[in-house]
């Protein structure tokens, strides 16, 4: 008997790392145990350079590789050889991971069922104001012609429905299907080595934030807030996505002495230090989801974030948020984590509970019960 296949379409695939391709590559795994073929039609770009090898197979996901034409913004791609492929592909189930992307209209080329993860890519007041006034024109105009094509909408967290609704999606035609975490998370792992790496006593607190270093990540916030902890350690870990520079000056010019940039970590490194510190924040602009979130609840950290985007909904009431672009208010949760211990030590409990609860199985279990419904009508 036929394996029934789903073809998902994005950007980008590993080695390229990103919400998106995590999204992508931990649901297919989870539905090839349930008996999919799963395949993935993607650009040949890795962010910045090409990917020679055009054909591949990463964790029994076969990935097909389409020569890159224009690159217009930080994921958007042209890769127009996609489109007659499409076509001629046997899959049974198209599922496209992103919106305002030319792949979003593949559904001109296929009458087979056509799902959309969006990941609601809202990022007002991150883009450029020509950028933005072009995403706003395209919204009004095309937006809805887009979205009534779909057979589903997939969103990554209810706070997302609304947005998609606005576009006349019906409710009965949104699924929710979260980002979630591996399985491995949920092990325990030795928050010690990271606390003797960084030189911390057994009552030190430390705060860490994990993202890549970028200005939309709002991580300005944080170092100006460390100011008034002098005895905590913020400790910063992740990529320089070109802000660090501009960090590192603002943390002298404040004379702050109490923080320490990483620059990129291990997985293991990550998980070590989520193990290993008291409270994990993130003061980004804005996140659909933030699957750091979950990462660190999966290792007992008190989480607080800024309210931008769907991160209140992944917090919930298992730890704080701030109001974004409000220092005052920053420093005023942040307070509340370092103050009351015993606030603290119920947050990193009650986020480990949440975190077993986002397993990329529900996930992929949530889209084969969606998928089959097609499936049966073919």
């Amino acid at each position: 008997m036929k394996k029934p296949k789903v073809c998902f379409v994005t950007s980008f695939f590993y080695p390229t790392l990103g919400g998106v391709e995590t999204h992508i590559q931990n649901t297919a795994k989870e539905l090839i145990k349930l008996g999919y073929d799963c395949e993935a039609y993607v650009s040949d770009m890795d962010r910045d350079k090409r990917i020679s090898e055009k054909r591949a197979i990463i964790d029994g996901i076969k990935i097909k590789r389409f020569r890159s034409w224009i690159k217009f913004s930080f994921s958007g791609i042209f890769f127009p050889g996609l489109f007659p492929a499409i076509s001629k592909s046997n899959a049974d189930i198209f599922h496209i991971h992103g919106y305002r992307h030319p792949f979003n209209f593949i559904f001109w080329f296929t009458k087979k069922p056509v799902f959309i993860t969006p990941h609601w890519p809202v990022y007002k007041g991150q883009r450029a104001k020509w950028a933005q006034l072009i995403v706003d024109l395209l919204d009004k105009y095309v937006g809805k012609y887009i979205f009534k094509h779909f057979s589903k909408t997939c969103v990554v967290t209810e706070l997302e429905s609304p947005w998609v609704e606005s576009f006349g999606v019906k409710k009965q035609d949104i699924i929710l299907t979260p980002n979630c975490i591996p399985d491995y998370y949920f092990k325990e792992y030795n928050g010690e080595k990271f606390r003797k790496k960084y030189n911390l006593k057994k009552n030190d607190l430390a705060v860490v934030t994990v993202s890549r270093i970028h200005q939309s990540k709002g991580i300005d916030q944080l170092v100006k807030t460390a100011k008034h902890f002098p005895n905590v350690k913020f400790i910063i870990m992740g990529k320089d996505g070109g802000f660090q520079t501009h960090l590192e000056q603002l943390a002298k010019k404040l004379n702050i002495q109490n923080i320490v940039f990483t620059g990129e970590i291990s997985e293991e490194d990550k998980l070590e230090a989520y193990a290993g510190a008291d409270i994990f924040c993130s003061p980004s602009h804005y996140e659909a989801f933030c699957i750091s979130i979950l990462e660190a609840m999966s290792q007992g950290c008190a989480v607080l974030t800024s309210d931008a985007g769907g991160m209140p909904w992944v917090v919930g009431k298992e730890g704080l948020t701030f109001k974004d672009y409000n220092l005052n208010d920053f420093k005023n949760q942040l307070n509340k984590l370092i103050e009351n211990k015993q606030l603290r030590e119920k947050f990193q409990k009650q986020g480990k509970i949440k975190a077993q609860k986002f397993k990329w199985k529900n996930t992929a279990e949530t889209l084969d019960r969606e998928y089959k419904k097609y499936l049966k009508q073919r």
